[in-house]
């Protein structure tokens, strides 16, 4: 796996500043901003009041001005930029908060010394893995590796089950529960009210929660694909479709293909009593791995 710092192009830093901003954000963003500490980032999202993801983000304290008026970053989906601002001000009726579009350039690190303001993924708490994410005010060059494609931070966040951006998280239908957010760290159900908030806790706490994100692997050295809509995504257990695959990426040092796949909870039941259980998947043998995290899966009450 290369060390190298991983330019991310897809991803972009707002600034939500303000005297008010961690109360503003607090009330309409799943995550707790009072609890942040320096030198992390956390992830959230903003939900519909039908509790469904709009974008999820990454929310940090702005490493600028530790020691002043606090100051929130928001690492978002470039392709959702502008609907992202537009409904952030939406909520900021008294107009106390102000937006501001920075020009850091993302980057990923596995290693702790990459730079001095690295921020810790807390969405990798529960792993291994020291995952670091990095804002550059410009692009170093030096540390790009032009070679170089997501791929090692894909199969990272692939067998962990962390998915990001709206490729992999379709925008107001996605359930926050089903992309295991609140295991992850990215909702807070004891700050009190958020947009989604009831919808949510209700599916938490009655464990109606239908279809989970899993991590999936599989090997076929004849599969390949340049699009995942342009193939049946559809996962197999015998004849009967239980879910599909959102998202793979070869680990070609070992020739096997590691994914995200949204199943029916009804059937990873089976899966969580017999790990040796397979389904099937464009003609491939297809087994779930659960993070220990994820364990147990929840029942309803």
């Amino acid at each position: 796996m290369s060390q190298k710092n991983l330019y991310l192009e897809n991803r972009k830093v707002l600034r939500v500043s303000g005297l008010n901003c961690i109360d503003f954000l607090n009330n309409i963003l799943t995550n707790d901003f009072s609890k942040l500490t320096p030198f992390e980032t956390r992830p959230s999202a903003l939900l519909s009041p039908q509790g469904r993801i709009l974008y999820d983000i990454l929310v940090s304290l702005d490493f600028s001005n530790y020691s002043e008026e606090k100051s929130i970053l928001i690492e978002y989906d470039f392709f959702c930029e502008n609907e992202l601002i537009k409904k952030l001000n939406m909520y900021n009726l008294r107009k106390e908060v102000k937006f501001e579009k920075t020009n850091y350039y993302v980057f990923v690190s596995i290693n702790s010394k990459s730079a001095e303001n690295s921020l810790r993924d807390k969405r990798f708490i529960n792993t291994n893995i020291n995952l670091n994410r990095i804002y550059y005010k410009n692009k170093p060059v030096n540390i790009i590796n032009k070679s170089c494609t997501s791929n090692w931070y894909n199969l990272i966040r692939y067998k962990n089950c962390v998915p990001e951006g709206t490729q992999e998280i379709e925008i107001n239908a996605t359930l926050p529960l089903e992309i295991n957010l609140d295991l992850l760290g990215g909702i807070s159900f004891e700050k009190g009210c958020f947009i989604g908030q009831e919808v949510t806790a209700r599916i938490k706490y009655k464990g109606l929660v239908k279809r989970k994100y899993v991590p999936v692997h599989f090997k076929n050295k004849n599969f390949s694909f340049s699009n995942l809509d342009k193939i049946d995504n559809k996962i197999l257990l015998k004849t009967q479709n239980i879910g599909e695959v959102i998202a793979l990426s070869l680990d070609k040092e070992n020739d096997i293909w590691y994914g995200i796949a949204k199943i029916k909870l009804s059937q990873l039941y089976l899966f969580e009593e017999d790990f040796t259980l397979d389904c099937d998947f464009c003609g491939s043998k297809v087994k779930i791995n659960f993070p220990n995290y994820m364990l147990p899966l929840p029942r309803k009450i």
